[in-house]
């Protein structure tokens, strides 16, 4: 008989990670072009100002994790930016910074007025390296420094851009992020939908857009562009987006109406979620539906940045109208777990919306994981395409809603081959596109659970 699996609503959880190579594309104002950078890691690192392995874990409260913050059970919540806060310093070099570093530290004792403490003991070692007859210690900066630096980073404007602030009185009748214009940028579908066409932009979102892939791959005839006229111009158009009820049987929660302007920069450019696929919008206004429908807004102009946060199970059920069911991997193994994803696929593709999700840091995995070391990335959501069987390894396909940054990991390489409805499509792993497929005691190790709506 096959094996029966039982649902735990106890895993559920909240997450929320902002796509490093959109908020890099905010604060410089211009798309870059990563598949062509030498280096995308260091270029990232020069832009936000932070150490490539430190970006993809909440607990060294980076710039990806803005808004957000592990509270003492290492569960990720979300927060007023400090960074709101900090009064801009004025235009000084770096050397003239009060930030600077004094020339006269010479001992461990000078760090006193620094770290405003009499005890420097106490100061935390961040990385103790020897090197030859040397060490050398790394130590976090205080946290009025550390973020009087950040904010030379993420400036006011580039905040209320991208996180939420959970302390204002309600939602904006009307809102547009600073610096941008609301404008429409394409059409609705360049062909189809599909799962890798949904890109996560400069918000915390990522278990909606996983979500919004996972559909888009397990039932693409889901995503609909159902429109109407509102005036007798040829571009004077609404689209009707549906929201279901979560374990409703496909009961009907809200029909959001939404035309196809979008928040872009000042170049022209997408700051929230986009299309893989150049001049297509369906995600972009898809996002945007679901925003109106996270605030309540009757206006065309949502607050993007409150869909910051959330669980990618709910998402996938609020899509499809599906019943939910969540299973952890700590008390699974890896074979159990690949079974799972294999009771929801046929010739390997998963055919319920499935989506899996990390612990909210490696700290809270039960290995203590180093996220960074996997390239794997903390309180995120990713989508789950299918299953393989490769030299007696069970693996599972994955994809990061960011299009990028592919697990390392207990990797598969090559190209492996899921069943899309009526035909097999190839999907070559070595493509820098967010598809990558994980042994799954890899995956057990480094994730925390997986979930499906159906």
């Amino acid at each position: 008989m096959p094996e029966t699996f039982e649902s735990n609503p106890a895993a559920a959880q909240n997450s929320a990670v902002i796509n490093p190579y959109a908020l890099a594309e905010l604060i410089v104002g211009r798309r870059i072009r990563w598949k062509e950078s030498a280096s995308a890691p260091k270029l990232l690192e020069s832009i936000l100002q932070t150490p490539y392995d430190e970006l993809f874990d909440p607990k060294f409260e980076g710039p990806l994790y803005t808004g957000l913050k592990l509270n003492e059970k290492l569960q990720l919540e979300r927060v007023r930016s400090p960074l709101l806060d900090i009064e801009p310093t004025a235009d000084v070099n770096d050397l003239e910074s009060p930030d600077a570093l004094p020339a006269e530290i010479r001992k461990l004792a000078d760090l006193r007025e620094r770290y405003q403490t009499s005890d420097v003991g106490s100061i935390a070692v961040h990385r103790a390296e020897i090197a030859g007859q040397q060490l050398f210690l790394t130590l976090r900066l205080p946290d009025k420094e550390r973020l009087r630096r950040m904010a030379r980073v993420l400036s006011r404007d580039v905040v209320k851009a991208i996180a939420y602030d959970p302390s204002a009185q309600g939602s904006p009748a009307d809102w547009t992020p600073p610096g941008a214009t609301w404008g429409d940028a394409g059409d609705f579908f360049s062909e189809a939908a599909e799962f890798f066409d949904p890109i996560q932009g400069a918000v915390a979102n990522c278990y909606y857009i996983a979500a919004l892939s996972a559909l888009a791959w397990a039932a693409p005839f889901r995503i609909q562009h159902l429109t109407r006229a509102t005036g007798p111009n040829q571009q004077q158009f609404v689209n009707l987006i549906r929201f279901y009820k979560p374990d409703g049987n496909g009961a009907l929660d809200k029909e959001i109406e939404v035309t196809d302007t979008v928040p872009l920069n000042g170049s022209g450019g997408f700051i929230y979620c986009r299309s893989s696929e150049t001049g297509e919008i369906w995600p972009a206004v898809y996002e945007k539906a679901f925003a109106k429908l996270k605030t309540g807004t009757t206006t065309d102009h949502p607050d993007i940045t409150a869909t910051g946060w959330g669980d990618c199970v709910f998402a996938t059920a609020q899509l499809n109208g599906g019943k939910r069911f969540y299973y952890d991997t700590a008390s699974r193994s890896g074979d159990q777990l690949w079974d799972i994803v294999r009771s929801n696929s046929m010739g390997g593709r998963t055919f319920n919306p499935m989506t899996a999700w990390t612990y909210s840091s490696g700290d809270a995995a039960p290995k203590k994981v180093v996220y960074a070391d996997a390239n794997i990335v903390g309180s995120h959501c990713y989508t789950v395409l299918g299953w393989d069987y490769r030299n007696g390894q069970k693996y599972l396909i994955l994809r990061n809603p960011w299009g990028n940054t592919e697990a390392t990991a207990g990797a598969l390489t090559g190209t492996t081959v899921l069943y899309d409805i009526s035909w097999w499509r190839p999907i070559t792993l070595a493509t820098v596109d967010g598809t990558f497929g994980m042994e799954a005691g890899a995956f057990k190790t480094y994730f925390g659970g997986i979930g499906v709506a159906k």
